[in-house]
């Protein structure tokens, strides 16, 4: 797959979760840039933008959720999912987590194939026969990540998966996916609270208003190498400018990380 393949769009979508509007004639589209990085207040609909978009939530009548008729959503046609949380069977071992969800497509000396490579990429090959309750929080989201990328999904999605974790090894997770990117092309469409994280891990950065704004801040990231580091001049600038559309947002300024 070549970068710019897939296309995820959204069109005139007017969503609401009972009576509180979510999104009021709100478009998008996604695709010439990965990863893209979607961030903005608490409630401002990140994480359901991306279960619309991976199809994870289709809403309808009797769910509880309410979309305009002239509502489109143009879902993955394949995707994967990172979580907050790692969510691994904690009686499986690492590379049976990876492979859960590509063994019977695969069968097991092919998915254990896979897996491992996987594992390998995220460097944690030697930790292939280890339970979850023997990794560290760091190894834990890494065995996700795998997973995540073993699936031959086109589209991953992750939503806010370093949240628990240390600026040192949030850049080292942000790194692994950025080599990971190069070698696999897909489509990554990642969530934040954290303008530092959307500027070093994003080509192009997403900020959600508070419900029913719709689109607050939305640009290419053009920075390289050592311009998108915590701390540089360049990241420096774009991350002012990311936290005055946040502060413009109504409600959202005592949400700002600190």
């Amino acid at each position: 797959m070549t970068p710019g393949t897939v296309r995820l769009s959204v069109r005139n979508l007017s969503f609401s979760f009972g009576d509180k509007p979510l999104f009021e004639n709100f478009s998008l589209d996604l695709g010439e840039e990965s990863p893209a990085v979607i961030l903005g207040p608490s409630g401002c609909g990140k994480t359901t933008l991306l279960r619309l978009l991976a199809g994870l939530l289709r809403p309808g009548p009797g769910a509880g959720e309410k979309a305009a008729p002239s509502s489109f959503i143009e879902a993955a046609p394949s995707a994967s999912f990172v979580f907050q949380e790692p969510r691994l069977l904690p009686w499986m071992k690492a590379l049976d987590n990876v492979i859960l969800p590509i063994k019977r497509r695969m069968g097991k000396a092919g998915a254990e194939d896979r897996g491992m490579r996987f594992l390998d990429l995220v460097s944690l090959g030697d930790k292939a026969g280890s339970f979850p309750e023997e990794l560290s929080g760091g190894e834990k989201q890494r065995v996700s990540i795998a997973r995540a990328f073993a699936y031959p999904a086109q589209v991953v999605f992750m939503d806010e998966p370093f949240q628990s974790l240390d600026i040192p090894l949030r850049l080292e997770l942000m790194d692994m996916i950025a080599a990971l990117l190069e070698k696999e092309n897909r489509l990554l469409i990642a969530v934040t609270h954290d303008p530092r994280e959307a500027v070093y891990l994003g080509k192009r950065v997403i900020v959600l208003g508070k419900p029913p704004l719709g689109i607050a801040f939305d640009e290419k990231v053009n920075l390289t190498g050592t311009e998108r580091a915590y701390g540089a001049e360049a990241q420096g600038r774009l991350e002012t400018r990311l936290l005055a559309a946040l502060g413009g947002i109504p409600g959202s300024r005592n949400e700002l990380p600190g």
